[in-house]
């Protein structure tokens, strides 16, 4: 099975090669990718997108990637995520979920344009990370800033989230 550095690098890259238009479903778009991302590792998927791209409809998370061992027990979530285009408190409310969950890969994906705008929530969110018990330093983290970077152009920003740092720029 992929490690945490390969599922975020396949993230990056699916992502990125999005090619879509401001009147798309930016929602159903991006969770139909990350689930093509779960499957092509091997992974059974859940999200609120096509039943032919998911195994099973929205379940606790946006996107949830589950491993099964060959008794049909569950025995990883690689990946749990959540989308949220609103204002920071949205993304906020969305994003505290995911402080509750244990996985392997924990990734929120925001509209970076709001004030604070995407560094500055990506600060705000890692904070929530370092505060809240449970946290392990171990722990992984991708936040994803989609925003406005010139006239017509849109690009996602990443962020890893550090024990002790702030939001670092994906390598």
């Amino acid at each position: 099975m992929p490690g945490k550095h390969q599922i975020m690098r396949a993230i990056r890259e699916g992502l990125d090669s999005l090619e879509v238009t401001p009147t798309d479903d930016w929602t159903k778009v991006v969770l139909t990718r990350l689930c093509e991302i779960g499957r092509g590792f091997g992974f059974q998927v859940g999200a609120k997108v096509e039943e032919a791209n998911r195994d099973w409809p929205e379940w606790l998370y946006d996107v949830t990637w589950l491993e099964y061992d060959h008794h049909n027990l569950l025995v990883d979530a690689p990946l749990v995520a959540e989308c949220e285009w609103g204002q920071f408190g949205d993304i906020k409310d969305d994003f505290e979920k995911l402080l509750l969950a244990r996985s392997g890969v924990r990734l929120m994906i925001y509209d970076g344009n709001y004030k604070p705008g995407s560094r500055g929530i990506a600060e705000e969110l890692a904070r929530s990370i370092r505060e809240i018990n449970g946290s392990r330093a171990e722990d992984t983290w991708l936040l994803v800033a989609w925003e406005k970077c010139g006239e017509k152009a849109w690009r996602f920003r990443y962020f890893t989230v550090g024990w002790m740092n702030g939001p670092d720029c994906f390598p």
